[in-house]
C-alpha cells in the first residue's frame, strides 16, 4: 500500500491551490475593503458631529468655526483617538508608526493625536487666494454649495496611503512603501464628509483642491 504523494500528485496539488487563491484574492480584497469603508464612513460622520459641536462653541456654527486641526476634537469632543485614523490605514501602518506620526504631530503643535484624514483648511485657501497663488477662495464656494461643501476626505482606500502634510516620514520606511502599494484598491471609493454631515464616496483619482471644493 501506498503512503504520502507522489512529486506529480503534489505539484498537481500546489497548482490547483495557487489556483483558487488567485480566484479567491480579489474577492478577499474587495470584502475587506468594503467592510473598512462601512467603518470609516462611521468614523467620519462621528468626526463632522464633532466638528458641528466645536464651530457651534466656538464659531458662528459654519465650516468657519472648525478648528486647524482635527486633533482639537480629542478629548472633549471626541475621546477615542482611533476614530481619527482610517481602519485601513490602521491595518497599513501598523502602531510603531501610527505613534511615529503622533510624535511628529506632537513636534508641530498639534498635540498627540493625528488623523489619517485629510481636512480643507480653510483660512489657509482664503489666505493663499488673498495672495494671488490660487484662483479661488472657500467662502465663494460655501455661497455656492452650502452645507454639501465638502470639509474631510479619506484617500486611503483608494491610495493605499493618505495625503497628510506629515506623510514623507511614513514613506522614509521602503516597507511601508510596499505595504500602501499592496493596500491600494483602484475599484475603491474616496470618501467625503459633507458639512451637511453626510459622507459619499467618489470613484476615481480626486483631482486638485479647486476641483475636488466644487465638483465633489
Amino acid at each position: 500500500m501506498r503512503k504520502g504523494l507522489t512529486l506529480m500528485e503534489l505539484l498537481t496539488v500546489i497548482s490547483i491551490l495557487a489556483t483558487l487563491a488567485a480566484l479567491l484574492f480579489p474577492v478577499y480584497l474587495n470584502l475587506r475593503t468594503r467592510t473598512d469603508i462601512t467603518v470609516c464612513a462611521d468614523q467620519l460622520r462621528q468626526i463632522g458631529i464633532a466638528l458641528k459641536m466645536y464651530a457651534h462653541d466656538y464659531g458662528d456654527d459654519t465650516p468657519y468655526g472648525m478648528p486647524s486641526y482635527l486633533g482639537a476634537l480629542y478629548p472633549n469632543y471626541i475621546s477615542n483617538k482611533k476614530i481619527f485614523i482610517c481602519p485601513t490605514f490602521r491595518k497599513i501602518a501598523g502602531n510603531e508608526l501610527i505613534k511615529l506620526h503622533a510624535f511628529f504631530s506632537q513636534g508641530l503643535g498639534y498635540q498627540s493625536v493625528w488623523t489619517s484624514y485629510w481636512m480643507w483648511m480653510i483660512r489657509g485657501l482664503d489666505h493663499l487666494y488673498r495672495k494671488g497663488l490660487i484662483d479661488i477662495n472657500f467662502s465663494e464656494v460655501y455661497a455656492k454649495r452650502g452645507d454639501k461643501i465638502p470639509i474631510l476626505m479619506c484617500e486611503t482606500h483608494f491610495k493605499g496611503c493618505p495625503r497628510t502634510n506629515i506623510e514623507y516620514v511614513l514613506f522614509a520606511f521602503p516597507e511601508f512603501r510596499s505595504k500602501c502599494y499592496n493596500f491600494a484598491n483602484p475599484s475603491a471609493p474616496v470618501l467625503i464628509l459633507r458639512w451637511n454631515g453626510s459622507v459619499n464616496a467618489v470613484y476615481g483619482q480626486l483631482s486638485d483642491t479647486n476641483a475636488m471644493l466644487l465638483s465633489y
